[in-house]
């Protein structure tokens, strides 16, 4: 009797496992996109910070409010894909104060 429930759980772990890891993969593919933004927007507000350590005291008031606003734009609940435009427009905006030194 005891081996009839060994096989029964097996079998039962066997299909659990199949079909939690097919549905793993097939949410991951879903979210590839959504995922992809998301690492391109990591890196831009990587290079915004960058440009902000290389803006002059004069503007640095002016670009560390551009990067606190691109920070929690990142933060936000937004969709990946207009956080990713908005994070253009203020690397765009850092980059363009920085230019005006």
């Amino acid at each position: 009797m005891i081996f009839i429930y060994i096989i029964f759980s097996a079998i039962l772990l066997y299909y659990a496992l199949k079909y939690g890891i097919r549905n793993g993969f097939v949410e991951l593919e879903a979210n590839k996109e959504g995922l992809v933004y998301y690492k391109k927007s990591a890196s831009l507000l990587e290079e915004i910070g960058n440009i902000y350590s290389r803006v002059s005291t004069s503007k640095s008031k002016e670009a560390k409010v551009i990067y606190n606003e691109a920070f929690d734009i990142l933060l936000s609940e937004k969709k990946p894909k207009i956080i990713f435009k908005e994070l253009i427009e203020k690397k765009e905006e850092i980059f363009k104060l920085s230019i005006d030194d």
